[in-house]
């Protein structure tokens, strides 16, 4: 759709320069192409924008479902697992969608664009483990997650999830500090997927999926094998065999 609206800018500076080569271009239906595709390009930045918020609703109910899901017998979680896994496949793919759109040039240059955090510690996140630090883990978790709403392209995000994960863990809310433990994978480059892996690990002991908990366990040693999490997983399976 975007797309469209380029080639319509490209189209309508093409008419222009033709100008020079005679008196045969229609200045006032020029204008008047230029005003519509402008238009086009504002009603589509609204969309997006509209669409990001819907998309972060969308991830918010899923969390909601995955601690309902959780909390259910295991023999009856498994086609709700299988059906939350798809919408979630979904909600990442309509995010990586939504965020290639800013790599597009809009012929709107005003468009209003997702606030980014800087590289530097931001005061949001900073407020959210100071909080954590006064053991205030419910007003911790809803910084933290406020955090991730608002910059979702941050260096500090995967962090932000991490420790969201920790108060929610804290707080005996398993479910809750999974999900946020594993939004940190969607980050290839973080150095918390260890600490994450293993922590959901624990939060599956703490709610009796001993079989769940051995095999998030042991994938901490599988793909962080020289990460102290990788010892401490190892321990944790030691203990299970007694």
């Amino acid at each position: 759709m975007r797309y469209l609206f380029l080639l319509a800018f490209l189209l309508i500076i093409s008419c222009a320069s033709s100008k020079e080569q005679g008196p045969s271009v229609d200045m006032v239906a020029v204008e008047a192409t230029a005003n519509e595709a402008l238009q086009l390009a504002k009603a589509d930045s609204v969309q997006i924008v509209a669409l990001w918020t819907h998309l972060q609703f969308l991830a918010k109910r899923l969390d909601l479902l995955d601690s309902f899901t959780t909390a259910l017998p295991l023999a009856a979680t498994s086609e709700n697992q299988l059906q939350l896994a798809l919408l979630r496949e979904e909600v990442i793919f309509l995010r990586k969608f939504l965020e290639g759109q800013d790599k597009v040039p809009m012929i709107n240059p005003t468009r209003e664009q997702l606030p980014q955090a800087a590289s530097y510690l931001p005061t949001e996140y900073e407020q959210a483990q100071y909080l954590f630090t006064q053991k205030n883990y419910k007003d911790a978790a809803k910084k933290f997650e406020e955090f991730t709403v608002k910059y979702p392209q941050s260096d500090w995000t995967d962090d932000a999830w991490y420790w969201a994960g920790e108060s929610q863990m804290a707080l005996g809310n398993y479910a809750l500090a999974i999900s946020s433990f594993e939004k940190v994978f969607f980050y290839v480059a973080s150095i918390k997927q260890a600490d994450a892996q293993f922590q959901i690990g624990i939060c599956l002991l703490k709610m009796g999926n001993v079989e769940h908990a051995k095999n998030a366990l042991r994938k901490v040693q599988e793909s962080y094998p020289r990460s102290t999490r990788a010892l401490q997983a190892q321990s944790e399976l030691n203990k299970l065999k007694r």
